[in-house]
């Protein structure tokens, strides 16, 4: 089953995955009421492309996850601004061929193979509001 979601997506380089005293007190942000804590997550994602790489040069990417709660293939595919269509399909051993198919128009049929690998431990907060709705989430790597 494929599914699809819009996603803005903000990176920073933090002083410390380990050591959050540098994290500010985010309930001072106005709509947040509190920061939940939901642990931590192993996840090893291998990214595949092209061997001339045409999924990065159309700024796209697409990974093969393992841990978190979205384990699964991810293809990500530019938006305006800084957000992408995050398109989703449960975990395989190839590429299913739903993604193969949607990232087409940039692989252009060339073949699609593992190129990078990365590990991480991702420390993740909720942002929530005073009905306990989710408004954001932060998440903290560690990436090795």
């Amino acid at each position: 089953m494929t599914h699809t979601k819009r996603e803005t997506e903000r990176k920073y380089e933090a002083p410390s995955a380990n050591d959050t005293s540098w994290l500010p007190d985010l309930t001072s942000v106005d709509g947040i009421a509190s920061v939940v804590g939901k642990g931590l997550d192993e996840l090893d994602a291998v990214y595949y492309d092209t061997d001339d790489l045409r999924l990065v040069g159309a700024s796209a990417t697409l990974r093969r996850r393992t841990g978190g709660a979205d384990a699964g293939w991810h293809l990500k595919l530019p938006m305006s601004g800084d957000s992408r269509e995050e398109v989703q399909v449960p975990l395989s051993d190839t590429v299913p061929d739903a993604l193969r198919d949607l990232a087409l128009s940039r692989t252009r049929g060339a073949e699609l193979r593992p190129v990078v690998r990365i590990r991480s431990t991702r420390s993740t907060r909720h942002l929530v509001d005073s009905a306990g709705a989710v408004l954001a989430e932060l998440s903290l790597d560690k990436v090795r």
